[in-house]
C-alpha cells in the first residue's frame, strides 16, 4: 500500500514538473513570436520607436489589465490546472471558450476540478478546442468569410453575438453556484453591491473588484470551514 502511494506521489510530481517545464518553454516561444511582429515591422519600415512614449501610452491599459491577468490566472488555475492555464493563455479566448470547454469535458468525464484527472481532461479539452477553433477560422477566412459577413453584422443577429460571453458564463456559473450555495453567497452579494455602487464604470474597475471579492470570499470560506469543524 505504501509503495503504491509513493509511486502515485512520484508520478504526480513528475507530471507537474513536466507540465510546468513544457509550459514555460512554449510560453517563451509564443511570446517571442508575438513580439517579433512589431519589431520586424519596425525594422522593415525603418521606424523609430520611443519606448518611453510607448510605456506612457500603455500605462493606463497596464493598470487596468495587469491585476486582472494575475487574478484570472490564479482563479482559473483552481479549475483547469497548470497545463490548462499555459495552453489557454497561449491560444486565448479563455473566458468565453477554453474555460467552458474544460468544465464541460470534466463534467462529461466525471472528474472533479483540481484533481490530476481533471487537469488531464482540461488539457485535452482545451487542446481540441484550440484545434477546432483554428480550423473553423481558417475555413471561414478563406472560403465563407465574405459571404457570412453581412449576415453576422445584421441588426437581427448582432445583439446575440454581443451577449455570447454572458450566456456562456451563465450556463457554466449557475450550476456551480447552486451546487455550492454557502460558498457562493458572499462573492455574489459583494459583486452585485460593487456593480450597483460603481455603475456604468464597472468595467474599468472590475479587475480591482475581482481581487477584493476573491480575498473576502476566501476569508468567508475559511470562517465557514472553521465553524463546520
Amino acid at each position: 500500500m505504501d509503495n503504491n502511494l509513493n509511486t502515485e506521489e512520484r508520478l504526480s510530481k513528475e507530471f507537474d514538473k513536466s507540465i510546468n517545464r513544457l509550459g514555460r518553454y512554449t510560453s517563451i516561444i509564443a511570446l517571442a513570436f508575438m513580439l517579433s511582429v512589431p519589431f520586424i515591422t519596425q525594422i522593415y519600415f525603418g521606424l523609430d520607436i520611443n519606448f518611453g512614449d510607448v510605456l506612457v501610452a500603455s500605462s493606463g491599459l497596464i493598470a487596468m489589465f495587469l491585476p486582472m491577468a494575475v487574478v484570472e490566472n490564479i482563479s482559473y488555475y483552481q479549475i483547469i490546472g497548470a497545463g490548462g492555464i499555459y495552453l489557454s493563455s497561449i491560444t486565448g479566448n479563455i473566458l468565453n471558450m477554453k474555460l467552458p470547454c474544460a468544465i464541460a469535458g470534466m463534467k462529461i468525464a466525471g472528474v472533479e476540478p483540481g484533481t490530476k484527472e481533471g487537469d488531464v481532461i482540461s488539457i485535452i479539452a482545451i487542446g481540441v478546442s484550440s484545434v477546432v477553433t483554428t480550423i473553423i477560422i481558417f475555413l471561414g477566412m478563406f472560403f465563407v468569410g465574405q459571404a457570412l459577413l453581412p449576415l453576422l453584422n445584421s441588426p437581427v443577429l448582432a445583439p446575440g453575438f454581443a451577449n455570447v460571453t454572458p450566456a456562456i458564463l451563465g450556463a457554466t456559473a449557475v450550476p456551480a453556484l447552486l451546487g455550492n450555495k454557502k460558498l457562493s453567497v458572499v462573492p455574489v452579494i459583494l459583486s452585485l453591491v460593487a456593480y450597483f455602487i460603481i455603475g456604468a464604470k464597472f468595467g474599468m474597475y472590475q479587475s480591482y473588484v475581482l481581487i477584493i471579492v476573491m480575498v473576502l470570499s476566501v476569508g468567508s470560506a475559511y470562517i465557514n470551514y472553521k465553524k463546520s469543524k
